[in-house]
């Protein structure tokens, strides 16, 4: 089961998809892109797409990490294990304040696509055929949509719950990650020492711009749970 990041459409779990072996069967979860809703209501919507015939692992990704972990918490019937890549399980940014949530308004992040753009320049050849797919992601969901996703972030706090998962879990770090900072992943290793960390060299949409990698590592761990 995959949760995607901050746009939440799932559209970029492309490159990932066509890496995965054929007996790895990913369910895609797509969040609400026109309802202005944090982690406690996008929690409910996510546990009723949880599989209940197959044992599963929950992938989150980014945004999603706490949410996979709230689900993982819950310990569903059938999870076997949860992976979380590029992510956190307090707020990510230690420099700025829970308050500054106050600003994340819609009119902001209508301003996101040609922020993406700016920051892609310097680095265009190495997102490859990346930015084409993000721009389109991020533009089908409404600016309201991701500024209430930012604000859950700001304050969002899952350490108590990471405490609670039981499964196996393995972490993937973008070592040159700018965004969510290696702080983020020694945190989660405090808590869950027994996890498993693959560090990967690349930026922070590790998903997408190393995916066969991603998905070595991703049926690497999946065969260690099915022994």
């Amino acid at each position: 089961m995959l949760l995607p990041g901050l746009d939440g459409t799932g559209e970029l779990f492309r490159p990932l998809l066509a890496e995965l072996p054929s007996w790895i069967h990913p369910v895609v979860v797509s969040y609400p892109r026109e309802r202005t809703l944090g982690y406690a209501e996008l929690l409910p919507l996510a546990a009723g797409l949880l599989p209940t015939a197959d044992p599963f692992v929950i992938l989150g990704e980014s945004f999603s990490g706490p949410l996979a972990v709230m689900l993982a918490a819950g310990r569903p019937a059938g999870l076997k294990g949860v992976i979380l890549c590029a992510t956190f399980v307090s707020k990510p940014f230690r420099a700025l304040p829970a308050w500054l949530g106050v600003l994340c308004v819609g009119p902001i992040f209508r301003l996101w696509p040609t922020v993406l753009r700016l920051r892609s320049l310097p680095i265009r050849g190495e997102l490859r055929g990346l930015l084409p797919l993000a721009l389109a992601a991020i533009r089908s969901v409404r600016p309201a949509v991701v500024a209430a996703r930012v604000r859950a972030l700001l304050n969002v706090d899952v350490r108590t719950e990471l405490r609670a998962v039981e499964v196996p879990l393995l972490y993937l770090q973008a070592e040159r990650d700018s965004l969510i900072r290696k702080h983020n992943a020694g945190e989660i290793l405090s808590i869950r020492p027994d996890a498993r960390l693959a560090r990967i060299d690349t930026r922070h949409f590790l998903l997408q711009l190393e995916p066969r990698r991603a998905a070595a590592e991703i049926a690497s761990f999946l065969e260690t749970l099915s022994g």
